[in-house]
């Protein structure tokens, strides 16, 4: 049974790369230096606060992002993924539609999450992330590629 889910969700997890692969044709482009800067920030805002980023990678359609929860915040209130994925996915539609001068949806509606088991899942979360530009050809070593993050603790 533990077999056969994991082939499952292997399959699932590569269906929904190839999805995005074919997807290449974004609306706007992500990966502009001052997308990525702004997207960066708001990735970055609930810092210490709400969670603790361990790495992500803006691609031109989409964000791969690892991040670990803080179970209260600093009110003592329980932390939520969706609130914040909410926080982030609306401030960044705003002010990237607002630089383009367009209005509409900039992100999809659902995510595509996963709970990390282990440091062995957490080491190849992180590895995926960050390899992503280099898997999607565009660039050859993922320290090229400027919409990459990783903590320095990692």
């Amino acid at each position: 049974m533990k077999n056969q889910y994991y082939s499952v969700r292997k399959k699932y997890i590569k269906a929904f790369d190839d999805l995005l692969a074919v997807s290449n044709k974004a609306v706007v482009d992500l990966a502009k230096p001052e997308y990525i800067n702004i997207i960066s920030e708001a990735l970055h805002f609930w810092e210490k606060r709400k969670l603790k980023n361990i790495a992500y990678s803006i691609m031109p359609n989409h964000v791969h992002w690892v991040v670990e929860l803080l179970w209260k915040d600093e009110q003592n209130n329980p932390v939520y993924l969706q609130d914040i994925l909410h926080s982030v996915k609306r401030h960044t539609a705003y002010t990237i539609n607002k630089l383009e001068g367009r209005t509409g949806v900039l992100w999809q509606k659902e995510s595509f999450d996963t709970t990390i088991r282990n440091d062995r899942h957490l080491f190849r979360a992180v590895e995926y992330t960050l390899d992503n530009p280099v898997n999607a050809g565009l660039v050859k070593d993922r320290n090229d590629w400027a919409g990459n993050f990783l903590c320095e603790d990692f």
